[in-house]
C-alpha cells in the first residue's frame, strides 16, 4: 500500500491515529470526527464515540493519541471520566481543557470470618502427570484411533442428512440416477428397468453441498447424477455408523446442507471465504484513503471563507458561498491583516480552481462462484466400496 502524504487538518491527523489504533470510522463504526460550531462559527474539531470499545481503546492510549496527534502538526486533548462505575467515557477534541479521572478502584468483597486452620498434615504427594505412551505402542495406536473416530463420528452427525437423501446418495453411488430422453430424473435399481421418477428439487441441497454432481459421461444426450469424492466418504461414513436420520417433510429437504467437514468442498468454500474477506479489506482501506481528500477540501474552503467573510464583515454564512475565484486587495490585505498563507491559498484556488473532490464509487464484492465438485471415478463404484460396514 502506498505512503500516505501526512495530513493537512487536524480532522485527517485525528482520524489516522484512530484508526491506526483498530478502531473504525462512519456511521454505524466506532466513532465520527465533527465540527463543533457555536454563533454560526467553528471552533474546533472533536470525535464522537459511538461504542463502548472506542471508549475503552481511547481511555488506554489516551497519551498515546495526544503523542501521535502531535507528531504530525496538531493538537488534541483526551478527557476520560468515570461516572458511573468502571466504565470509561472520553472526549477527544483540540479545544477546551482536558479531564483525566482514575479509575475507580472496585471494592473488595466481604470476607467470611477465617475458619481455624487444622493441624498440619503431612503434605501429600500430588500424582505425576500421565505421559503419553510411545509412539508406535499398541497403546499409541489405541488412542490415535480413538480421536479419528471421534473425528468421523462428528462429521457424520454434521450431515444431517434424511432417509431419503441417504437413498439418493446411495443410488448415484452405484450409477442408478439417471435421465430419460425427456429430462425426467429416474432411479433405475437395475439396468433395463424403467425406473421410478425421483423429484429434481430433492437433489439441489445434495448438489450444492458437493456431494452429487450432474454429468454426461458418454457425452451429450445422457445426463445421469454422480457421487464426488466428499459424496462417497459420507456416504461410507454413513453406513459405518449408523446414525439416527433427521425427520424431515419435503419443504425441510430442500433446506441447504453443510458439506463434509475437513472435505474438499469445505476447503475451498473456507479458502473462497478468506479471499473476500482480503478484497473487502482492501477497498475498504482504499476507501478511507479517499475519504482524507474531502476533508481536507472542506477544511481549505473553510479557511478561505473566513477570510472573505472578514472583508465582507458577514458573521454568519448561512449558505452565503465564497465567490470563485475572489482575490483580496492590498489594501483590504492591509485593512484586515489577512494572513500571507491564506492570501497564497487564495491566488492559488483563483489561478487554478479545484472542485471538491468525490469519493469513488465502490462496487459491490461480489462472493467466489465456485465450479461443481467432479464425479467420483466409476472404478470407485464399481469395486463396492460402499458396502455394509461390518
Amino acid at each position: 500500500m502506498k505512503k500516505l502524504p501526512p495530513p493537512k487538518t487536524p480532522t485527517v491527523a485525528i482520524a489516522r491515529v484512530l484508526r491506526g489504533l483498530g478502531l473504525t470510522q462512519g456511521r454505524g463504526c466506532d466513532f465520527r470526527v465533527e465540527g463543533e460550531c457555536r454563533n454560526g462559527e467553528r471552533i474546533g474539531t472533536y470525535v464522537l464515540t459511538l461504542s463502548r470499545n472506542a471508549d475503552e481503546t481511547i481511555a488506554a492510549h489516551a497519551d498515546e493519541i495526544e503523542r501521535l496527534v502531535q507528531e504530525a502538526g496538531f493538537t488534541f486533548r483526551v478527557s476520560v471520566r468515570y461516572p458511573s462505575g468502571t466504565r470509561p467515557m472520553t472526549r477527544v477534541a483540540n479545544y477546551g481543557s482536558p479531564v483525566r479521572e482514575t479509575p475507580p478502584v472496585p471494592e473488595p468483597p466481604a470476607t467470611a470470618p477465617e475458619p481455624q486452620e487444622p493441624p498440619a498434615a503431612e503434605p501429600e504427594h500430588e500424582p505425576a502427570p500421565a505421559e503419553l505412551p510411545p509412539a508406535g505402542s499398541v497403546a499409541s495406536k489405541f488412542l490415535e484411533g480413538a480421536r479419528e473416530r471421534a473425528g468421523e463420528k462428528q462429521q457424520v452427525q454434521a450431515l444431517g442428512w434424511s432417509d431419503r437423501q441417504a437413498y439418493l446418495v446411495a443410488s448415484a453411488a452405484t450409477a442408478a440416477l439417471s435421465y430419460d430422453r425427456n429430462g425426467v430424473l429416474r432411479d433405475r435399481p437395475r439396468p433395463g428397468w424403467p425406473g421410478i421418477p425421483v423429484d429434481e428439487a430433492r437433489l439441489g441441497p445434495l448438489v450444492k453441498a458437493g456431494l452429487l454432481v450432474i454429468t454426461e459421461p458418454f457425452g451429450p444426450g445422457y445426463k445421469r447424477v454422480s457421487i464426488t469424492a466428499d459424496g462417497r466418504d459420507s456416504l461410507f461414513l454413513w453406513r459405518r455408523y449408523q446414525p439416527s436420520p433427521a425427520v424431515k417433510d419435503r419443504k425441510t429437504e430442500r433446506e441447504p446442507l453443510r458439506p463434509l467437514i475437513g472435505g474438499e468442498e469445505a476447503t475451498r468454500r473456507g479458502r473462497a471465504f478468506a479471499e473476500d474477506q482480503r478484497k473487502r479489506e482492501v477497498q475498504r482501506e482504499a476507501t478511507y484513503a479517499a475519504m482524507d481528500e474531502p476533508h481536507e477540501w472542506e477544511d481549505r474552503d473553510e479557511r478561505l471563507w473566513k477570510v472573505w467573510a472578514t472583508v465582507q464583515d458577514i458573521t454568519y454564512r448561512l449558505g452565503r458561498p465564497r465567490p470563485r475565484g475572489w482575490v483580496p486587495t492590498p489594501e483590504e490585505i492591509a485593512e484586515h491583516r489577512l494572513d500571507p498563507d491564506a492570501v497564497a491559498e487564495l491566488r492559488a484556488e483563483a489561478s487554478h480552481p479545484a472542485p471538491k473532490p468525490e469519493l469513488p464509487k465502490t462496487s459491490r464484492v461480489r462472493p467466489l462462484e465456485l465450479p461443481p465438485l467432479p464425479a467420483a471415478p466409476d472404478e470407485a463404484e464399481q469395486l463396492d466400496l460402499f458396502g455394509e460396514a461390518a
